[in-house]
């Protein structure tokens, strides 16, 4: 019995000392899950993307739970980025006609009808870096009246209207979660930019590269008695379907999210105002890629 005991506590030191090391092998950190965090949180805090997190832990969705232990890559933060832009773009653009960056951080009282992406194009820099350089961790929970520091860098230019280099299809719906923005490609070319709602937490819109399933003049949503115009299908939920649409309207005639654009509130699909999902329904076809990113 002694020298079973005995074997026991070897093996749980030998288990203890091997999980430290395992982590400085491949120089992870561990973070214990706290009240309110998400993956996207957590990897804003550490600079790595919520899907190499995700990877990390071998996780199946992006749900965890308070006080679980998160195994964190090394890395840098990709995810929360602007679309890139093609090498042959970017040559065209010199480095004289660019305004010079900023030397010393900037500060910016938020407006009504800002969002964190918009803030983000008018002083040149990426949705993450305002979001980390004002320890925000949810980019849809901004108010009027808020100072935020624009991070050393910035520059009054706007991203050039240009596609990003993976783009290979005459026609792209790129949504960005991270940004709630929604870009619109033909032939390589930026034609419209829009601010969007995605899925609330609990409901989020998942990311991936969908097509444009079918498309629906006026969808009707039985499990919330919603209808949903100007109705895109993007992929399936279960046996739900998700999709792009105008804010929808309640059974008394009323728009559920006016005024919410710009901020993760939906069920999971992708809220466009009504103005600009008409738009896109005339434009888009069955087929069309649609490539929804962090």
């Amino acid at each position: 019995m002694a020298r079973r005991l005995q074997l026991v506590v070897l093996l749980s030191l030998a288990l203890s000392l091997a999980l430290p090391l395992a982590a400085l092998a491949d120089d992870a950190l561990i973070h214990t899950v706290q009240p309110g965090e998400n993956l996207f949180r957590i990897g804003l805090r550490y600079g790595v993307t919520w899907q190499a997190i995700m990877q990390a832990n071998g996780l199946s969705s992006t749900y965890i739970y308070v006080g679980q232990q998160l195994r964190i890559p090394a890395g840098t933060m990709t995810a929360a980025t602007a679309p890139e832009i093609p090498a042959a773009a970017a040559s065209e653009t010199s480095a004289a006609s660019a305004p010079a960056p900023s030397t010393s951080p900037q500060t910016y009282t938020v407006q009504r009808g800002d969002t964190l992406w918009s803030i983000a194009r008018k002083f040149g820099v990426t949705t993450g870096a305002l979001a980390s350089a004002n320890n925000i961790f949810d980019p849809g929970r901004i108010y009027a009246g808020q100072a935020l520091t624009i991070p050393v860098g910035g520059t009054t230019l706007t991203a050039p209207s240009v596609a990003p280099a993976s783009i290979g299809a005459s026609k792209l719906i790129l949504v960005d979660i991270s940004e709630q923005h929604m870009y619109v490609y033909e032939g390589g070319n930026l034609i419209w930019s829009w601010v969007t709602s995605t899925g609330e937490r609990g409901r989020e819109t998942a990311p991936g590269n969908f097509s444009v399933l079918n498309k629906i003049p006026n969808a009707y949503a039985y499990t919330w008695n919603l209808q949903m115009p100007y109705w895109l299908g993007i992929y399936w939920a279960g046996s739900l379907q998700n999709g792009i649409h105008a804010l929808p309207i309640l059974s008394n005639g009323q728009t559920l999210w006016a005024g919410w654009l710009g901020t993760p509130v939906s069920y999971g699909c992708v809220i466009l105002s009504t103005e600009n999902a008409k738009t896109l329904y005339d434009w888009a076809e069955v087929g069309t890629p649609v490539k929804i990113q962090w």
